[in-house]
């Protein structure tokens, strides 16, 4: 099944999910795509407005650790893999900036219904070694993801990826079988071992602008995609959401909805006390 790269349609939210076209992101499709193929491209997941914003904050967060910013640990992370762990990005920038862009991505996330945004294991990146991202994995496996089940990762560019940069190279339908085979003692997988449970055919690279999304299973195997090039700048964003039982039950006890609506049942039964002119225990 071919990848449709669709043009974006003013006034509507076009979703290309690996050859399947549908209108909405959290329609019927959309379950649909990840529960066989484990992955599904949304294009225009994040509105304009929001995009900018976040694209201000992570340039911010870039150039205070470029200028030398930043303690020994938050560094060190940054020289050796060129991550920012959401939790920290405060550190980088001011504290409303930092959580303002956890308030964005949050509600970006969700489109994809009921799940809770699991702030830490999200990150920004800037790859500019793409040699470093070329082992296959699954975030299942090598990512810390395994007890967040059910979870996904919402990969979005915050540069144009698929041809001059490197996109998220990944196998189809790969997450049903990477929960029945043994897994990897280093969580990595080779070219050959891939090459011998996956056909050739499933693999695919899309190409991405900046607001489109790559959501997928975190038992789907992927990598970053192999390119001819000597020097990439990527910058990108990593969110992983669950829709885990016990994690569903925290974000709706968070809900401003569900606060509401506690607050009026305590209302409710003050006022019944007053009726019959009895106090309230």
């Amino acid at each position: 099944m071919a990848l449709v790269i669709l043009p974006s349609c003013p006034g509507k939210v076009r979703t290309a999910i690996f050859g399947l076209i549908g209108r909405s992101p959290i329609g019927g499709e959309m379950p649909l795509r990840l529960e066989t193929d484990g992955a599904a491209i949304v294009r225009g997941f994040l509105s304009r407005r929001a995009y900018s914003h976040i694209a201000e904050i992570v340039g911010n967060a870039f150039a205070f650790l470029d200028a030398g910013g930043g303690d020994a640990a938050l560094r060190e992370n940054w020289i050796s893999v060129g991550t920012i762990w959401l939790t920290n990005l405060e550190h980088c920038v001011a504290p409303k900036p930092a959580r303002e862009l956890v308030t964005l991505l949050s509600r970006a996330n969700r489109r994809l219904g009921s799940s809770y945004l699991a702030a830490d294991i999200c990150s920004i990146r800037r790859l500019t070694d793409w040699h470093r991202g070329l082992h296959w994995h699954t975030d299942y496996h090598g990512g810390g993801t395994a007890h967040y089940d059910p979870c996904f990762n919402i990969w979005l560019p915050l540069t144009a990826v698929g041809r001059e940069q490197p996109s998220i190279e990944l196998v189809r339908g790969s997450h049903r079988r990477m929960r029945e085979l043994t897994p990897s003692e280093t969580g990595i997988f080779t070219d050959e071992w891939v090459a011998e449970h996956f056909p050739p055919t499933d693999r695919i690279a899309p190409e991405l602008e900046p607001r489109d999304a790559l959501i997928f299973d975190h038992s789907t195997l992927h990598r970053t995609q192999p390119l001819q090039r000597e020097t990439v700048s990527r910058r990108s964003i990593e969110c992983r959401v669950t829709r885990h039982p016990a994690y569903l039950a925290l974000e709706q006890a968070r809900s401003p909805r569900i606060r509401m609506m506690r607050q009026l049942g305590k209302l409710a039964y003050f006022l019944a006390w007053v009726r019959r002119g009895m106090p309230p225990k």
